[in-house]
């Protein structure tokens, strides 16, 4: 997964910085951030992921990983309503169902009902 998010920190004002969805889970995500950013640090996010799209995020920062001026850094979630837990744990499982059927080199992996289609750019994709 690699999809572009709305990220702001929120210092004193507000500072939107680029970012990258790399990983996400009911509990947190993964992002890469064209930008230094400290552990702790308050976060607000806005996703325009298919299946989430206008949703934002609150949360802090767990772990952060620095090359340069970019960071890699893990978000932990300060609440999540369950209705997001539920749509964000099916997008997860169907992801894992799926890449747990290509490392058993099953060929019939891909459905359209799956909800990480639409994200979805596995070479196993089934062609519309």
């Amino acid at each position: 997964m690699a999809e572009p998010v709305d990220l702001f920190l929120m210092e004193n004002e507000p500072r939107e910085v680029p970012a990258v969805l790399t990983n996400l889970s009911a509990g947190g995500m993964a992002l890469v951030v064209f930008a230094h950013v400290s552990g702790g640090s308050k976060l607000k996010i806005a996703l325009d992921v298919h299946g989430l799209a206008g949703m934002e995020f609150q949360g802090r920062v767990a772990w952060t990983q620095y090359k340069g001026e970019m960071t890699t850094l893990g978000v932990h979630f300060d609440h999540v309503p369950p209705e997001t837990v539920g749509r964000i744990s099916r997008l997860a499982e169907d992801f894992q169902d799926c890449e747990l059927k290509i490392s058993f080199g099953l060929r019939d992996v891909c459905f359209r009902k799956c909800t990480y289609w639409e994200l979805c750019a596995k070479p196993v994709k089934l062609k519309d």
